[in-house]
């Protein structure tokens, strides 16, 4: 008990996310959608602001790790191929200090480094070159053509056998129409020709949903299932990860930055993100390998410095203030979401009593007097 005039402690429940809300209350898809805009349009406060979001919310670095590599994949791309080598080390950072605190991703996320990191690689991304992503085929513009491709191939008019996919290619593992698959899209990645390079890659991961799809090898990471590992998605980035490698395409430790983010992030990508995460190491592959055999194409651009970052991310530790404001204004404000505040009893004890039919019957008798 406190002593008579002294002022008693006032006990507060710290704000949570839910599986549906971030901290403040936004809807999960809002935050990572806004969050991907924002570093489409350059727009570095916002970029910063919805990426702080997702590292003070429950569950919301794991998701910050698909978005940003998503935003990467959809908006820089070729421009700047070496950013995922940068998440890639943040990733690998961030869950490092996750199992040094035995689990307790609260001690992660308020770590000042982590906060660090991110912010960095979302002002790397905001300060890189923008070269978006092109429009993609829908699987039903594939499912018109292929008839038509595979009248050309029956007739001898496919491209015969092509070195990566000769490499990759196991024979009684891999199905043989993956075989001609990866020889047309090899050999439209060699020519430069962009549309059809990205029909045979929506081809693939369109068959790849398809109940009567070809047989694939095991070479997906080991933390999926075997399900997950036999994907013949795995078998194109093979392919893709061969063709890198022939074309020494920037460093190894770039190369393997550039393949593992994609699997660090395989199951939080969804399927619309691996898509775009893999047409955009394909046309990043294609684009260095057009460039080191052309004559008049100029170096890639160079990516931002990071004096240019450490300005960019002055800021930082105010929006994270901001954030814990925001997050007590939320919570005060008694928002009606399952999960997050204890349900108002006092308005639920003045809703009158609700009788399921067989007690109206029987009050009514009892009101008649029978």
């Amino acid at each position: 008990m406190s002593a008579p005039g002294q002022a008693l402690p006032i006990l507060s429940i710290d704000p949570q996310a839910t599986t549906k809300h971030t901290l403040c209350g936004y809807a999960w898809g809002d935050v990572t959608n806004a969050l991907i805009r924002s570093i489409g349009t350059t727009d570095n406060t916002r970029a910063q602001r919805w990426a702080a979001e997702l590292v003070c919310s429950e569950l919301g670095l794991g998701r910050l790790e698909a978005t940003l590599l998503h935003a990467w994949a959809l908006h820089v791309g070729p421009a700047y191929p070496g950013w995922p080598r940068l998440w890639y080390n943040t990733i690998a950072q961030i869950r490092s200090y996750w199992s040094k605190a035995n689990g307790n991703i609260k001690a992660v996320r308020n770590t000042p480094v982590v906060r660090q990191l991110v912010a960095e690689a979302v002002a790397a991304l905001i300060l890189a070159a923008k070269k978006p992503l092109p429009p993609l085929p829908t699987s039903a513009d594939c499912f018109k053509e292929a008839e038509a491709m595979r009248i050309r191939i029956r007739a001898g008019g496919g491209v015969g056998d092509q070195l990566a996919t000769r490499r990759v290619w196991t024979a009684g593992a891999d199905g043989a129409d993956l075989r001609t698959i990866g020889n047309e899209l090899e050999s439209a990645l060699r020519a430069a020709q962009i549309p059809r390079l990205l029909f045979w890659t929506i081809w693939l991961i369109t068959l790849d949903t398809q109940a009567d799809a070809p047989s694939a090898k095991e070479r997906g990471p080991g933390q999926l299932s075997v399900k997950q590992r036999k994907s013949i998605l795995w078998f194109l980035i093979a392919v893709l990860r061969e063709l890198a490698n022939e074309g020494q395409f920037m460093s190894v430790e770039e190369r393997n930055g550039l393949f593992g983010s994609i699997e660090l992030t395989w199951n939080k990508l969804g399927t619309k993100g691996r898509r775009d995460c893999i047409v955009a190491i394909a046309l990043s592959v294609q684009d260095h390998l057009q460039r080191k055999t052309s004559l008049t194409l100029g170096g890639p651009l160079a990516p931002p410095s990071l004096n240019d970052i450490r300005r960019a991310i002055t800021g930082v530790d105010e929006m994270y203030s901001t954030i814990a404001k925001e997050a007590h204004k939320f919570l005060l404000e008694k928002p009606e979401i399952v999960g997050l505040v204890e349900p108002n009893t006092a308005a639920e004890a003045k809703k009158q009593p609700k009788l399921d039919p067989l007690d109206k019957l029987s009050l009514a008798y009892k009101l008649a007097g029978r």
